[in-house]
């Protein structure tokens, strides 16, 4: 059996193959760039293209599919029921369902769960909690040079999840297809306040980490180019909102993969991506 991870460049889709890998399966990656994925059988592939996914789909039984804009895949779901694909795990985004009805987040990722729905194939839809690698992406370079966190909202609390235990989950259904037609919400054993999420990464560090409360315009003030201004209004939306009330927490992983990762394991295992760099 050959399982397709498109996104394999991805925080999960890195981990869904890692964990694939590690399990005996046959895995093949994808990516825009085929050249960007160490694997013995990696493919070029973009998802949002029309036709070109022959080569990526040959032999291929299951695939895990990461959210695509603007159609949803639908073309590339077409294609890989033709080829005799069974079963397709779509990642998609708790942003469905949280914040304002026309939240761009919403928008992008319904077209990918209505392309699968849609498609005739069996499939599994999952919903992961914040995962622990925002912690690098958005905070990282701030703790490597010493400086403080900036936060709208130190207060507001979420799910750390960690992508390793969303990649056991999907990897567990590609291999065994035991869900079809539902969705899961995947998180972390724990709800904590961002407050708390840097400090545990202090004391894992071994030093102090500042934490300063920003207004929404000084937030938006320093948004990444890569990150248009309608998403980060929309997340400021919901960190504010979560303020004040606990995190939704359940088993998912426990029930699928085992024991959920803490984030306090994940700090300690992901020291070195906050240490100063040489």
């Amino acid at each position: 059996m050959t399982i397709l991870v498109t996104g394999a460049r991805g925080n999960v889709g890195s981990e869904v193959v890692r964990v694939l890998r590690e399990g005996g399966h046959e895995v093949r990656g994808s990516a825009r760039d085929a050249a960007a994925l160490d694997l013995p059988d990696a493919v070029s592939l973009d998802l949002t293209a029309e036709g070109g996914s022959e080569d990526a789909l040959r032999g291929v039984d299951a695939i895990f599919q990461y959210p695509t804009r603007p159609n949803g895949a639908a073309d590339f779901l077409a294609a890989a029921r033709k080829a005799g694909v069974s079963y397709v795990v779509l990642l998609s985004s708790p942003d469905v369902w949280e914040g304002a009805a026309d939240n761009p987040i919403r928008r992008g990722h319904l077209p990918a769960e209505a392309a699968v729905a849609e498609s005739g194939l069996p499939f599994t839809v999952l919903y992961p909690g914040w995962l622990m690698g925002n912690t690098r992406r958005d905070w990282g370079a701030a703790i490597r040079a010493g400086g403080p966190v900036r936060l709208l909202s130190p207060e507001s609390q979420f799910t750390p999840t960690a992508e390793a235990d969303v990649a056991a989950v999907a990897a567990k259904l590609l291999t065994e297809r035991s869900y079809p037609g539902r969705m899961l919400a995947v998180t972390g054993p724990e709800s904590m306040t961002q407050r708390a999420i840097v400090e545990t990464l202090a004391e894992e560090l071994g030093r102090s980490i500042e934490v300063v409360t920003e207004t929404r315009s000084e937030v938006l003030a320093r948004r990444p180019e890569w990150m248009p201004a309608a998403v980060l209004e929309h997340l400021m939306d919901v960190e504010e909102a979560a303020v004040g009330r606990l995190a939704p927490v359940n088993n998912t992983v426990e029930r699928f993969a085992g024991r959920a990762t803490s984030f306090r394991e994940w700090a300690r295992a992901h020291k070195d991506d906050f240490a100063p760099r040489r």
